[in-house]
């Protein structure tokens, strides 16, 4: 007895002893609460995490509650560094020091912005996270094959397009620019970042509408804000250097080389990319493709588009913040192309009294380019009220093309024209402007001033050689064209703003500003015929020579009220648009016309933003703008450089004025992990501008002016869900969209109605598992026209599609990835209807260090049925055509990743083959748990 109860104290004792020292290593807490500083709002689920001062590794994290409140338990004495973020919130950084007791933090603001930081995440991250007006993708959610870059990721995320140019539009926005953790990354130029930055290194994709720069300083919005893209670099990366290089060749001597290196450190970034392919994977946007598309004559004047592309291109881009009031970032780069392309169309043109025309093409074409170009922005806030935005931009591109056309035109199984031509051109040009902006707050009440100024100069040249000849089989006659035509295009611009932001008390605000913007621009097309004695080509062809001068000057004085409350804002205003412009048609010293305009225009504004909460939100825009007629469309001046198209504009055509409305529902349900948007828009024009075309019945020719109609509209919907099944391996989405147009037109000179519905349903549904990716998809597409002038034209056309891939994750680092879609369509031209089915498949092994290096084997088009048809219909026409694409081939590739972190860390595990905890690496497994 005595024993037991010697032996109840010694343990009494010892754990009374114990207790402090339990105490001690338990640690404390740390309590705040997160509010949005401008709303004073609470915000619900924001990243919290505790960071070691000396690396940036991550001792914890919690996200917040309803209410904004969070709470860090149990953290030991030390120094740390608070991070908390939220999309669409600048982070918050906050040095830490815990010494025994507990830390309360109080209120800490958060301040709108683009979101720098990850999300922390417990579990599985849902897919598709809505908040605001942004739509967040959780990259890890999508699988894409060993060296995929951004746009493999894109092509898989609902509501997400890529075309066959590699444009990305999101939900039926176009995206024009991408950025990296806040921060533009090489400009405006989204396919840089689409066709070339790896896949692995990114967590999230963030979709949002980016406020311009001076909209940001006013606080009202001025109607020039660019839906983008933010990318988030995955935790781990933003302390040193990572990257990847790939390298491959295959069958058909296809070939893909490329390579990336970053630097992140702190908020500095910097990247060194280049590659070279056959594969038409051009990295960079083709400047030289806009810079002399209006500079190039010939039938038709256009390339075979598309085709097989061999390219390079290099660059380097950075930010860097020197302090906390001056950040400059840029970036150069350099890029050249070479596109082969053949193109076949088929073109029917439906005339009154049930007559049918047909026009058979065929083009073949090369083009040749090289780009080069810098871009510098320099943010710097002198104090805490001024902010001052400068950015020059500088490019230059030289082109070279050479094309080869055949076309014919029948009617009533008549050939009325046969016509072939060959045109070449070298061209070069150069573009370099500069924009300055400045804002300052003069009162803690929300009084503002700014002001922007910006300006630019760009000149351009293109030498052609034109060899065409026409024939025109029912007058038995021809026409022979033999030229060589010098285009000049010179133009300057500037434009100068000023703002006034006035408080008016309870968190009202009235705006008034000012601009005044003027463009001049030279357009010289002199066109030469050979000399009958020397054989030189110096005798100007003043029928086919045109000069045109135009000089622009557009004012806007607008006046807007801005109110702001806790649930909801709006702002209306009304602009008043003052307009001159001038433009002068000559040939050598013989002016054939001189027209001049002013116009005073008047247009309102109204939006409206309401916030259920952080995770519903609804926004509703309405504007009402005017637009001038070109000047190509005013001149009365006979353009037939196509001798079979020949284009003359009209003096009397009015402005037109066109009303649109967007609606704009977003929610996220946290719980259930689902994810809804949907959108409503539409517009209707007064004065709308439309060709009308005159077909000549013996020729086969088009003569083509410009009118004014009324009653044209159109409407469209989208509604996009994503959620999770009751068990989250099984996820869903749809995305549904349909849209309606009322066009008023002219066929052969007589008016015609078009009313044209198309519908769309995409829906896919996914499995994910520790061994095991799956997932299938569908697409059908309805399009109906009904025409009033030629009910027996009417169309119905179906575009079908079907589609799965796979991913199995086998022992010792080894991946296989299939992926398989049927595409089918009906209505469409004998010989342009397609039934194909893709077949891709690939093999890849992991070795070294941290799987570090992988090969992979791969077969694209196993099957070889991959073709390139397309339909284009208007009120009118109907255009099916076809270009050569690459064809079936395999590739062996090698592929290398290395990271160097702050501490001597390297690479993270590979997030498309989790690890498994019961394991050794390498055999799958669910993705670790971030705490």
């Amino acid at each position: 007895m005595m024993k037991r109860m010697m032996m109840r104290m010694i343990w009494m004792v010892c754990w009374i002893a114990a207790c402090p020292m339990f105490a001690q290593q338990r640690g404390v807490e740390i309590i705040g609460k997160v509010q949005e500083e401008a709303t004073k709002i609470a915000i619900e689920q924001a990243s919290v995490r505790l960071l070691s001062p000396k690396d940036s590794s991550m001792w914890g994290g919690v996200a917040t509650k309803q209410d904004g409140s969070f709470r860090l338990v149990n953290v030991p004495d030390g120094k740390y560094i608070l991070n908390i973020s939220y999309i669409g919130y600048e982070p918050l950084y906050r040095d830490i020091q815990v010494k025994g007791e507990p830390v309360r933090l109080g209120t800490l603001m958060l301040q709108e912005g683009i979101q720098l930081a990850t999300a922390v995440i417990t579990g599985k991250a849902p897919e598709i996270v809505v908040r605001n007006d942004t739509t967040e993708y959780n990259a890890d959610s999508f699988k894409v094959a060993e060296g995929s870059v951004l746009e493999d990721l894109l092509k898989k995320m609902p509501g997400v397009e890529v075309d066959s140019e590699g444009n990305v539009t999101v939900n039926g926005k176009e995206i024009k620019k991408i950025m990296v953790d806040g921060k533009e990354f090489f400009s405006d130029d989204p396919k840089i970042a689409s066709k070339n930055l790896p896949a692995k290194m990114i967590d999230k994709v963030q979709v949002l509408d980016k406020k311009s720069d001076m909209a940001k300083m006013t606080g009202f919005d001025d109607g020039e804000e660019e839906t983008v893209l933010n990318l988030t670099v995955k935790p781990g990366m933003k302390q040193g250097w990572f990257g990847n290089a790939y390298a491959g060749y295959g069958s058909h001597d296809r070939y893909e080389a490329n390579a990336m290196v970053n630097r992140f450190y702190n908020n500095d970034q910097i990247t060194f990319m280049g590659g070279a392919n056959n594969t038409n994977n051009m990295g960079f946007s083709d400047m030289a493709s806009s810079m002399f598309s209006g500079m190039r004559g010939g039938l038709g004047s256009r390339s075979a588009g598309s085709g097989i592309t061999s390219s390079g291109n290099g660059g380097v881009n950075f930010s860097k913040e020197f302090n906390e009031k001056v950040t400059l970032g840029g970036n150069t780069r350099y890029s050249h192309s070479d596109n082969n392309a053949e193109r076949t169309s088929s073109e029917q043109t439906f005339l009154p009294g049930d007559s049918i025309s047909y026009s058979d093409n065929r083009t073949i074409s090369n083009n040749r380019s090289d780009n080069v170009g810098f871009n510098f922005r320099l943010d710097w806030k002198p104090d805490t009220l001024t902010q001052i935005f400068f950015t020059p931009d500088f490019g230059y591109s030289r082109s070279h093309s050479a094309q080869t056309q055949f076309t014919n035109t029948r009617m009533n199984n008549d050939t009325l024209n046969t016509s072939a031509s060959d045109v070449f051109s070298d061209g070069a040009g150069y573009d370099v402007s500069a924009r300055l902006e400045f804002s300052r707050k003069l009162n803690d009440r929300g009084r503002v001033i700014s002001f922007s100024l910006s300006g630019g100069v760009s000149d351009s040249y293109n030498n052609e050689v034109n060899y065409s000849n026409t024939e025109y089989l029912q007058e038995n006659s021809s026409e022979l064209i033999d030229q060589h035509i010098r285009y000049d295009n010179r133009s300057f611009n500037y434009r100068a703003y000023v703002s006034w932001v006035e408080p008016l008390g309870n968190n009202n605000f009235l705006q008034a500003t000012y601009s005044i913007s003027q463009q001049k621009q030279e357009s010289l097309k002199n066109a030469y015929t050979p000399d009958e004695t020397t054989g030189e080509y110096t005798v100007l062809d003043t029928t086919y020579s045109r000069n045109y001068r135009n000089n622009y000057i557009n004012q806007r004085a607008s006046l807007s009220f801005k109110a702001q409350r806790e649930k909801y804002n709006y702002m209306i205003g009304i602009n008043l648009d003052p307009s001159y412009s001038r433009s002068e048609n000559f040939v050598g010293d013989t002016t054939l016309s001189d027209l001049s305009r002013s116009v005073v225009n008047v247009s309102p504004m109204l939006r409206f933003n309401y916030r259920f909460n952080k995770q519903t939100n609804l926004r509703i825009n309405y504007n009402g703008r005017t637009s001038q007629p070109s000047m190509t469309q005013l001149q009365p001046v006979e353009d037939n450089s196509d001798p079979l198209n020949i284009i003359v504009g009209n003096p009397d055509l009015k402005p037109r004025y066109t009303n649109s409305m967007n609606i704009h529902f977003n929610q996220f349900n946290p719980q259930q992990q689902r994810a809804l948007m949907a959108m409503i828009g539409g517009s209707f024009t007064i004065n709308d501008i439309v060709s009308k075309t005159i077909y000549d019945g013996t020729t086969g020719g088009r003569r083509t002016t410009y009118e004014n109609v009324n009653g044209n509209y159109n409407l469209n919907g989208r509604l996009l869900v994503n959620m999770p099944l009751r068990n989250k391996k099984f996820s869903v989405n749809t995305n549904s969209m349909v849209s309606f147009s009322n066009t008023n037109s002219f066929v052969n000179g007589e008016k015609n109605l078009s009313k044209r519905l198309n519908a769309t349903e995409r829906a896919g549904i996914d499995f994910r598992s520790s061994y095991l990716d799956i997932g299938v998809n569908g697409n059908f597409s309805y399009g109906l026209t009904r025409n009033t002038l030629q009910g027996q034209n009417d169309l119905n056309t179906f575009n079908y599609s079907a589609g799965g891939y796979t991913t199995i994750y086998l022992p010792w680092d080894i991946k296989v990835e299939s992926d398989i879609s049927w595409s089918a369509n009906s209505g469409y031209a004998e010989g342009y209807e397609e039934k194909a089915i893709l077949w891709n498949a690939s093999l890849s092994k992991s070795f070294l260090k941290n799987n570090q290096g992988t090969l992979r084997f791969k077969i694209y088009d196993i099957l070889q049925q991959r073709s390139n048809i397309s339909r284009t219909i208007t009120s009118s026409s109907i255009r099916d055509s076809e270009t050569n694409t690459l064809n079936s081939y395999f590739m062996f590739h090698f592929i290398y990743r290395f990271n160097i972190f702050k501490g001597g860390g390297n690479d993270t595990p590979d997030r498309n083959r989790p690890m498994h905890p019961s394991r050794e690496r390498g055999f799958g497994g669910p993705p670790p748990h971030i705490r």
